[in-house]
């Protein structure tokens, strides 16, 4: 909402498209990952279908009249109301060494310590990259909260980009971090419900065989214990106690020193 209030048109080198919450009755309803309508996750529904659900209609208006225009695309993510997150990014590995190049080259102005290539097919910004043009997906923020700390650092971020893409000639503030990648990265799911008893925070680094976490019963029996595989950072993790199966409870990596 801010950026595509402030940003004026003549500070702007070439056309900037910013485009508010698409999925705009899941944003009303506060639910997590889904449109309601069809119960689809949208971003898994890329490049969509015309005569499809809702879902897949909006994905393809966003692939077929929005990414032909584009020559760099920027999701703005941030964690849903039961994601707690330490602030990163994903760039695209898999279409090709060009396009990796160039996202991860934009990546590391970010003002963020950790990034990661992604593997996936799914997602806008992986099918974005699959259509030749690069693209990130920035993690800021999470747990239903709108703090005006994680607001400001995503618009300096975007105006660092803005600049490393040359669209505007501002230069940005200076980055106190520069994002070294995380590999290995391990998404740790639940396979039955549970209550989740986390031991640590997004942000925290664990070693091979700490325990992560608890899932217990509604009675408060342990159902299973959960141990790190190696040793790595967190970034992202479930804080809500409800998890139902499938939960992402950890999500962790390896920092890579390049």
């Amino acid at each position: 909402m801010e950026l595509g209030r402030d940003i004026a048109p003549e500070d702007i080198s070439g056309c900037l498209i910013i485009l508010h919450p698409v999925n705009i009755h899941g944003f009303w309803a506060r639910r997590e990952f889904i449109v309601p309508e069809d119960g689809k996750n949208l971003n898994r529904e890329f490049p969509g279908d015309a005569n499809g659900t809702l879902s897949q209609k909006t994905a393809w208006l966003l692939s077929h009249y929005f990414f032909p225009l584009a020559d760099f695309y920027i999701d703005m993510h941030s964690g849903d109301i039961h994601e707690e997150l330490h602030p990163y990014v994903y760039y695209p590995g898999l279409p090709n060494d060009d396009i990796s190049a160039k996202s991860r080259d934009a990546a590391q102005t970010l003002d963020m310590e950790f990034m990661v290539r992604s593997t996936a097919t799914t997602g806008a910004y992986n099918y974005a990259a699959i259509s030749g043009i690069p693209s990130l997906l920035i993690e800021r923020g999470g747990t239903g909260m709108c703090l005006r700390q994680d607001i400001d650092a995503y618009k300096n971020d975007i105006h660092r980009l803005l600049h490393k893409l040359g669209c505007i000639a501002a230069a940005p503030l200076l980055q106190k971090d520069t994002p070294t990648d995380v590999t290995n990265v391990i998404y740790l799911e639940n396979n039955q419900d549970g209550c989740w008893f986390p031991n640590f925070r997004s942000g925290d680094k664990v070693t091979c065989g700490a325990e992560l976490g608890r899932l217990t019963d509604l009675f408060g029996t342990t159902l299973t214990t959960y141990h790190a595989q190696q040793d790595g950072i967190i970034l992202y993790q479930c804080p809500a106690l409800s998890a139902p199966q499938g939960t992402v409870l950890v999500t962790y990596g390896q920092i890579t020193i390049n």
